[in-house]
């Protein structure tokens, strides 16, 4: 999923009753969590698969299709399937948070 797929609320909170702290703050933590896992892919794809900063393909000169047979396999669909989960954690909080249990009473 993109961030196409996903309605946005943001200016709708300005409108809602504050949430309950601790639901506030478990938010807070669950997607800290699912940016953290992508901060940490990235930074695991530059070390197995980057030299000085940049994508380092295995092998002497390979052609066009084992580059991006290459680029799939080791960064690109793990990295997909990573944002994936953080933008349906996003998504999900979003959806969650609508739940009138999640406010503190007015």
């Amino acid at each position: 999923m993109t961030d196409h797929q996903h309605p946005t609320h943001g200016d709708d909170q300005e409108h809602e009753a504050p949430l309950r702290p601790e639901i506030e703050q478990g938010y807070r933590d669950e997607f800290r969590v699912a940016m953290n896992a992508v901060i940490q892919y990235c930074r695991n794809a530059v070390n197995e698969h980057g030299h000085r900063g940049l994508w380092a393909p295995h092998g002497d000169s390979p052609d066009h299709y084992e580059l991006m047979n290459q680029a799939r396999r080791d960064i690109l669909t793990k990295l997909r399937l990573v944002l994936d989960c953080a933008e349906t954690i996003a998504y999900e909080i979003e959806r969650d948070r609508q739940r009138p249990h999640r406010r503190q009473p007015e």
